[in-house]
């Protein structure tokens, strides 16, 4: 009977010792992973309407820090004076032009899937930019909104290292749920025009 009762307590001992393992294996790897995640990744409150039809006013998204952007790719740029969110169309070494509204890399048309045309005018001044060579180093952008959008067509190209982190396409896909819990746990991050 003692015996019986000592297993017991042996076996009792054991389950505990294991549940204390496991919870502190998840907490670890869950530390590791924000850990992962924070040097990663930071988030963006988009404000404005510059890539709508893409990202709204009040959208949240996540940017992968220190990647290289391809064309194509959503930027966050450091414009010096603020913080903002377009669409690179074309870097060094690429000739751009836009003719009533359609945006040509090297002498092609580029097919944009994600401008909605209702948002172009083509008889504005702003959706025509003559052809140029985007210099070495530099990224000319544009908002996906084009008749709402500040960017190179007004500034000019910028140097590549002016891109503080790339849009990753993950955030894109489930932008709604990512804008919702961090609304929900009210995360403050950069904000981006």
């Amino acid at each position: 009977m003692q015996k019986e009762s000592l297993n017991y307590k042996n076996s009792a001992g054991k389950d505990f010792s294991t549940f204390l393992c496991v919870v502190l294996c998840i907490f670890l790897a869950f530390a590791a992973f924000r850990v992962f995640f924070a040097v990663n990744y930071f988030c963006v409150n988009v404000i404005g309407t510059s890539m709508e039809g893409t990202i709204h006013d009040g959208d949240c998204v996540y940017a992968i820090r220190s990647a290289t952007p391809r064309r194509g790719d959503i930027v966050i740029i450091d414009r010096g004076d603020k913080v903002i969110i377009k669409r690179v169309v074309a870097l060094g070494g690429d000739t751009v032009e836009l003719r009533a509204g359609v945006l040509y890399i090297n002498g092609e048309i580029v097919d944009e899937p994600y401008i909605d045309p209702d948002r172009i005018t083509p008889s504005a001044p702003i959706n025509t930019y003559p052809e140029e060579v985007v210099p070495e180093g530099e990224m000319f952008f544009l908002g996906d909104n084009r008749d709402e959008s500040n960017d190179s067509r007004s500034t000019g190209s910028l140097p590549v290292s002016k891109t503080l982190g790339v849009v990753a396409d993950w955030s894109m896909s489930f932008k709604g749920a990512v804008t919702a819990v961090n609304n929900f746990f009210a995360i403050n991050g950069e904000h981006a025009n």
